[in-house]
């Protein structure tokens, strides 16, 4: 059961394919600048360039996603005010792209997609069916989102399914997609040479086109856009293609093959226990093995007889398991990552039901076959002999069991061992420096509608009055804004030019940046190092803080406070002067130290959707309503749709962590469990069949002490033999784990140890019942004749 759950969350997330006709031709496009690190989303520019002269796609499409108020007749519920959707803005060849057509209506066109057009938007079956009730006459009705009127002119298929875009994602919940909008580029963002790496990019590849053909075609493309950029912009440029499933994974692929072989492992330790156990019952079985075979029984008959009760087990297993499974996957889906929680609900379909079926023919073979073949290898002249010699075991038995019990162990320790690696990693990654506290403080996610706030200053002046209104509710001791939350993710890098810096734009150092109030450094407790924090009577000016990071680079040591810098995107604007210093925080990522920051006033600029924070006195859990009443009491159009403890922001950081850790402990606590059982089962059937012996060594006068330390010799050897293969294991899976640790070596010794003298007690204890049993052995009572 465990194994089918597991098997269904990786072949949903890496092998089935996306619910999209020849789904294996789509691909993602990014762009590379060789005087930058790392792969950047598509400029628009170089987007329409490549959609113009490209020849090995069928279709590709620019988009990028982004959350809007939606406001319509019936959709406000009782109060009155709109919702929040996720809407995807993108690029006529969507449609071909994906290969999809609406339910109703018809999809939006080329010249919808024009600066100045009317605007249109598609809904998705779901928000059609809960905000609308199905309305069939939808199609031709307006809407209102982001503030201004969409016609309708479509609804997709319910079968229409678009996982998250890979770009510049937080770590926050994604609300299912509600809206797809037609993408107008305006002139100025085709005119500019380099222009913003702004969209997702998704293609379709031409029949017999592979991969690395279209990569081949669209870097010429590149080489020629490069040629054509101006001097102060030189730039080496190149593309890049990945599946998109394989783009969907992305660094989960790791972590998932790991719970698979966990699981394998579980699956692979409860098959030997089964073995274990029918291996005791050939011994039982020789006498009736020898008969049927004396009576003329084919040793293909034999084996058959052998393998009735492990088939009936098998079947019976299989059918508990699909019920198991079924049950596991829903309730799985519910502390799935979000990195994983692209597909919408997981369930148990063919795929995974012949998974179970594979998966009990395997155990079948794996822990009936050996002892069958055993039990069938008997010989006919073993009648003869008497029930106490046919009842015995021989050495070959004994010593495969005692195999098998190290074999259980090995596995056992090495589940264990990763998963003690993976909790320390994460005690550690939850215990490093922040520079920030999440102590005491919300957040709220805030959207506004463009229509009503179409620029900066009109946005400022409403987070200007929020701010006021959220610093006098009784219990807040401090307010602030920010673009971004801490750990919520990245949006925002740019360059920066000092003064005299000659440097063409793309030899720049890039900064990245966060637009916050001046409330902000204190609402997280941000730590200053010199200089000030930005103040209220700096509004209007061009003032900046930096991290600590960002000052060393910049200015090599020198104090950088009254120090100036331009944008590189401005280089005639008014320059922005350094006012103070703060500590490097993590703020983007609790396992890397975070890139050069810049936190700049949010009159400069400020988004639709941007966050709050806010620090109280009391128990943040009651302040939820109050921080919503005082946005709405600014504007009551504006939707609020996330209050969450800062706290919970940083969980959910780490959940893809957490979600790995957690079921790799229920793993080795299952595996530990059955190895006990199986050091036990053995130790147990080894004391009875040397009943007679241990009644004769204690009539020779044998003391109690003697017989424990036979029984726990003979038991503890296969635990010692099977850690220490358990450690190689562990250490053969170094590499793999390493890239999933934070702060952790996969070679700790001190976790070895652990692992082992776990195990070690572990065996022990299985030891000492049967150990008790055999010093309890009545000498006269064990040499009794039969």
């Amino acid at each position: 059961g465990a194994t089918t759950a597991i098997f269904t969350l990786v072949y949903d997330a890496m092998l089935r394919p996306l619910p999209f006709a020849q789904a294996g031709r789509l691909v993602t496009m990014q762009e590379n600048v060789a005087e930058w690190s790392g792969a950047l989303p598509l400029s628009a520019n170089h987007f329409e360039f490549w959609e113009k002269h490209s020849r090995s796609f069928a279709a590709m499409a620019a988009m990028s996603e982004e959350s809007m108020p939606l406001s319509h007749e019936g959709s406000q519920g009782t109060s009155g005010r709109p919702e929040q959707v996720t809407v995807l803005q993108a690029t006529p060849g969507i449609f071909q792209v994906l290969e999809v057509q609406p339910l109703l209506g018809r999809a939006f066109t080329a010249a919808e997609a024009q600066p100045g057009h009317d605007r249109v938007a598609e809904l998705t079956y779901s928000l059609w069916r809960n905000e609308y009730g199905g309305d069939p006459r939808i199609v031709g009705k307006t809407i209102t989102l982001d503030g201004f009127p969409y016609t309708v002119v479509g609804v997709m298929a319910e079968s229409f399914k678009m996982p998250p875009l890979q770009m510049w994602q937080g770590n926050g919940a994604r609300r299912p997609l509600g809206v797809l909008v037609p993408k107008a580029f305006e002139p100025w963002q085709l005119q500019e040479a380099m222009g913003d790496f702004n969209y997702f990019g998704l293609a379709r590849l031409k029949p017999g086109v592979t991969v690395a053909a279209a990569t081949a075609e669209l870097n010429a493309e590149q080489r020629e856009i490069a040629a054509k950029l101006p001097a102060n912009e030189k730039a080496t440029l190149s593309a890049s293609l990945t599946p998109w499933q394989q783009a969907l994974v992305g660094g989960s692929e790791m972590p998932l093959l790991l719970l698979l072989a966990a699981v394998a492992g579980l699956l692979l330790v409860g098959c030997v226990n089964i073995a274990n156990l029918l291996l005791a019952r050939a011994v039982g079985q020789k006498q009736q093995m020898a008969v049927a075979s004396a009576l003329g029984a084919s040793r293909g008959e034999m084996l058959r007889m052998a393998m009735r009760e492990t088939v009936v087990l098998a079947v019976a297993g299989c059918g508990l398991g699909i019920l198991l499974a079924r049950a596991l996957v829903p309730a799985m889906q519910r502390y799935l990552p979000e990195a994983l929680n692209f597909r919408g609900a997981l369930h148990l379909d063919w795929m995974g039901a012949a998974c179970a079926v594979g998966l009990a023919l395997a155990a079948t073979l794996l822990a009936g076959l050996m002892p069958a073949w055993m039990a069938s290898k008997t010989a006919p002249q073993e009648v003869l002999h008497s029930e106490a010699k046919l009842a015995s075991e021989s050495r070959g038995s004994r010593r495969l069991r005692r195999a098998l019990v190290g074999v259980e162990v090995a596995v056992s320790v090495a589940l264990v061992l990763m998963t003690g690696l993976l909790t320390l990693s994460m005690v550690k990654l939850m215990r490093v420096h922040r520079g920030f506290s999440a102590e005491r403080t919300m957040t709220a996610m805030v959207n506004l509608p463009e229509d009503g706030y179409p620029n900066t200053q009109k946005r400022a002046a409403f987070y200007k009055e929020a701010l006021a209104k959220l610093n006098a509710l009784p219990g807040v001791s401090r307010a602030g804004m920010v673009s971004v939350l801490p750990l919520d993710g990245d949006f925002w890098v740019d360059m920066v030019r000092l003064p005299g810096d000659t440097r063409k734009w793309t030899d720049l150092p890039s900064e990245h940046f966060r637009f916050v109030s001046p409330g902000y450094f204190a609402a997280v407790r941000l730590p200053l190092v010199e200089g000030r924090y930005i103040e209220a009577s700096d509004w209007g000016k061009n003032v900046a803080v930096i991290s600590e990071r960002t000052a060393k680079t910049l200015w090599k040591g020198a104090d950088p406070v009254g120090r100036q810098y331009h944008m590189a995107g401005d280089p005639n604007g008014k320059p922005f002067t350094v006012v103070g210093v703060v500590e490097n925080a993590r703020t983007i990522s609790l396992a890397k130290r975070d890139p050069m920051l810049v936190y700049t006033p949010y009159w400069y600029r400020c988004d639709a959707a941007d966050g709050l924070v806010i620090r109280t006195r009391q128990d943040p859990a009651v302040m939820a309503g109050a921080i919503r009443r005082a946005i709405w009491s600014v504007d009551r159009s504006v939707p609020v749709p996330a209050v969450r403890t800062l706290g919970s922001v940083v969980a959910a950081s780490v959940a893809s962590r957490r979600f790995e850790m957690d079921l790799l402990l229920l793993f080795a606590a299952s595996a530990l469990l059955l190895a006990a059982l199986g050091v036990y089962g053995v130790v147990t059937y080894s004391v009875v069949q040397r009943q007679r012996e241990i009644g004769l060594r204690m009539a020779l006068g044998a003391q109690r002490g003697n017989i424990y330390g036979l029984v726990l010799r003979d038991g503890l050897l296969p635990v010692a033999v099977g850690a220490a293969a358990g450690i190689a294991l562990a250490f053969g899976m170094a590499r793999v784990m390493e890239s999933l640790l934070f702060e952790v070596s996969p070679y700790n010794p001190a976790m070895m140890v652990g692992a082992v003298c776990l195990l070690a007690g572990v065996g022990t204890l299985a030891c000492l019942l049967p150990a008790r049993r055999a010093a309890g052995v009545e000498p006269m009572e064990a040499l009794r004749s039969e």
